[in-house]
């Protein structure tokens, strides 16, 4: 034992102050020691609460279970403590596994909210050694206290004053004024270099350098925690694609303005939830889920453009969908969902696809797409009829009247093809004047009351109102049947324009003869 410690020497004061005690006021020393034993240890533990209460509201403000736990060790470190318990923030941390009987409960105020709890400290005082260190006392001294009792008194409650108490006050009033980060430290009270209040005091210093080292860098953590949350909301906010964090279930549970903005062209309200991988604003939602699973299953990301339902009659919206899985530090998974807008470059890809297609003036297929459709049905071997039209006397009206009334002509012819075929049937121009019919399963018959119908209805006379005047043209046709004829498509082309060569050139002395089938092709030459 530390022969310097405040028992020792309060020990040695009672003991010589006691030697006058007479027997007869053994039972009543007794007592009295036993409850004045009691008390001081109660007034030890709050005291000693309200040394450690800065560090404990410090540990409990921040949440550190390591500091917690070095203030409940160090009160324990007092015999008159059995153990402590702190409890903050749903954590409990104890000092020992021993049950607690008859605890001390002081709550733990905030170090900004004085009023304000925000945690709890329980002391279970060491009966056993109170009750076994009154006793010795009374048992050893209560022998000589008779006469002297009250001098006994007198000089232990100064000795107690002089030695613990008053030293208490001032650590007391000094931990009082002491505010964490402001540098200052407790004073070693005068004759308890050596002491258990001395050791205290420099326990408190210890943990008072601690507190301002962790606060020094928690201001610096938290500054930069708050620069990145800046950077991190100005990134997420001021995107202009739509972010959704959400559950695999579908429970959203962050997302920014651009979603809303997206939300309000599909013409939808926010809703907590709009379907796992947010499936109910998807027009294929089943195409996106089996994307994402077969991306995940791989461990990569899934990406892919899905059209977005709107409720709307507006142009079809489409977005490029990026899905990652994110798994948190307690192995939660969610979902981060980013939709970049393409539908401009949807619309421009379609235009394109149009315009390599489709003829700008009469809205028919070019001869690209023409030629792309007579492959398709020649690879699946469907049977069809390719007419090569020419039309008859539109270069005079194209001379005579202009390019622009020639374009009316050719916007006009368009327009009556587009009447005379017949729902499976295709047709486009070939260029120039030039124009191909593909006629899907068509015989001579069928073929020839098409293209009847269609010479019918460009032989009337066509009014050019820049000019007030009709103009009347005609067509002289050359057909070739997919496979009867030829199964290549330049041979049918080839013979297509031999039969129309054909009609053309009896276009004046017998203009009811505008149809001309392909002559059959000599076998025997072809194979030469």
């Amino acid at each position: 034992m530390n022969k310097s410690g405040l028992l020792v020497r309060l020990a040695v004061v009672i003991g010589f102050a006691s030697l006058a005690i007479g027997f007869l006021s053994t039972q009543l020393f007794y007592r009295i020691t036993v409850n004045q034993e009691i008390n001081i240890a109660n007034q030890s533990i709050e005291s000693l609460f309200k040394t450690v209460q800065a560090t404990a509201a410090t540990a409990a403000y921040l949440a550190e279970q390591d500091l917690a736990q070095e203030v409940v060790d160090g009160l324990t470190t007092n015999d008159v403590v059995r153990n402590v318990v702190m409890t903050f923030e749903g954590k409990t941390v104890r000092a020992n596994e021993e049950p607690l009987r008859n605890p001390v409960t002081f709550p733990i105020a905030s170090l900004f909210e004085p009023d304000r709890a925000i945690g709890e400290m329980q002391i279970a005082p060491n009966i056993d050694y109170i009750k076994t260190r009154a006793e010795q006392l009374a048992g050893e001294n209560s022998k000589a206290m008779i006469m002297q009792a009250a001098v006994v008194t007198v000089v232990a409650i100064f000795v107690a004053f002089y030695l613990i108490t008053r030293p208490m006050i001032m650590i007391a009033r000094a931990l009082h004024r002491t505010t964490p980060g402001d540098g200052s430290r407790l004073a070693v009270p005068d004759f308890h270099g050596n002491s258990e209040l001395g050791v205290l005091v420099s326990d408190v210093n210890k943990l008072l350098d601690k507190t301002e080292a962790q606060f020094s860098q928690e201001r610096q953590l938290r500054e930069e925690i708050e620069a990145l949350e800046k950077r991190f909301r100005m990134l997420f906010e001021k995107s202009i694609s739509p972010i959704i964090l959400m559950e695999p279930r579908g429970n959203i549970l962050l997302y920014n303005s651009a979603f809303e903005e997206t939300l309000e062209k599909l013409g939808k309200s926010f809703r907590k939830s709009f379907g796992p991988l947010l499936e109910d604003l998807f027009v294929e939602p089943e195409a996106l889920a089996s994307s994402v699973e077969m991306a995940f299953a791989n461990d990569e990301i899934a990406t892919g453009e899905f059209r977005l339902r709107s409720d709307k009659e507006t142009e079809s919206m489409w977005a490029q969908v990026i899905v990652t899985s994110i798994i948190s530090d307690d192995m939660r998974e969610y979902y981060q969902v980013t939709l970049h807008d393409i539908s401009k470059r949807k619309r421009e890809l379609d235009l394109l696809a149009y315009q390599a297609d489709f003829d700008k003036l009469t809205k028919l297929h070019n001869r690209q797409g023409l030629e792309k459709h007579l492959h398709n049905l020649i690879d699946v071997n469907t049977p069809f009829t390719l007419v090569l039209m020419d039309l008859n006397w539109f270069k005079q009206v194209n001379d005579i009247y202009g390019h622009k009334s020639g374009d009316e002509i050719l916007i006009f012819v368009a327009d009556k093809i587009k009447k005379a075929i017949r729902p499976n049937d295709l047709a486009g121009r070939w260029g120039g004047d030039e124009f191909v019919l593909i006629l899907k399963n068509a015989d001579q018959t069928q073929t020839t009351q098409v293209v009847e119908r269609l010479v019918r209805l460009i032989s009337k006379p066509y009014y050019l109102r820049k000019f007030e005047q009709n103009v009347t043209i005609g067509a002289s046709a050359g057909a070739a049947s997919f496979p009867t004829d030829s199964s290549e498509l330049q041979a049918l082309l080839h013979l297509a324009d031999q039969a129309m060569y054909q009609a053309k050139k009896v276009k004046d002395t017998s203009p009811e003869d505008f149809l001309r089938f392909a002559e059959p092709i000599d076998v025997e030459q072809d194979n030469a």
